[in-house]
């Protein structure tokens, strides 16, 4: 380490110029991603601002798959999963007929998914989805192909 400071200064001393090895990096930022919004709701979002975006749920009921979380469920066809008062998911069922991506409306139908959300960056066999930094959009499918819902939650590294 000494041995290396010493050529520097040396370097310098001597009208050289800085060896490439003991430049300054510089930090490059990372592109910021913005995050989704599924019919207004974005993950981490407080019940608060889930009701305030649709309104009080028709039913809650406990999330069998996560103790201690709750799920959301409106008479239009939205769901939202909810874990000690944040969004862990939003899911808009084929029922509801549309949905909006980041204020972005568009038809629950194949064509319309896949031109919204692009090439999929993932697939099986129950549907296909794309990642957006921590986030993933699934469309679900039945085993015919016919949509079941699109959702939003969290991508797992």
């Amino acid at each position: 380490m000494r041995l290396s400071w010493l050529l520097l200064i040396a370097s310098l001393l001597n009208g050289g110029s800085t060896p490439p090895s003991s430049a300054p990096v510089a930090a490059v930022p990372l592109p910021v991603v913005p995050h989704w919004e599924l019919d207004g709701v974005a993950l981490g979002d407080a019940g608060m601002e889930v009701s305030a975006a649709w309104g009080s749920p028709g039913t809650i009921e406990e999330d069998e798959w996560y103790p201690g979380c709750v799920i959301w469920s409106y008479a239009d066809g939205r769901n939202v999963g909810l874990c000690e008062d944040a969004v862990s998911f939003v899911q808009v069922t084929a029922g509801a007929g549309q949905a909006s991506l980041n204020g972005r409306e568009f038809p629950l139908e194949d064509a319309a998914l896949r031109q919204v959300l692009g090439k999929p960056e993932f697939e099986a066999e129950d549907g296909w989805g794309v990642v957006n930094g921590f986030e993933a959009l699934k469309v679900f499918v039945d085993d015919r192909g016919k949509l079941v819902s699109l959702d939003l939650f969290g991508a797992e590294g």
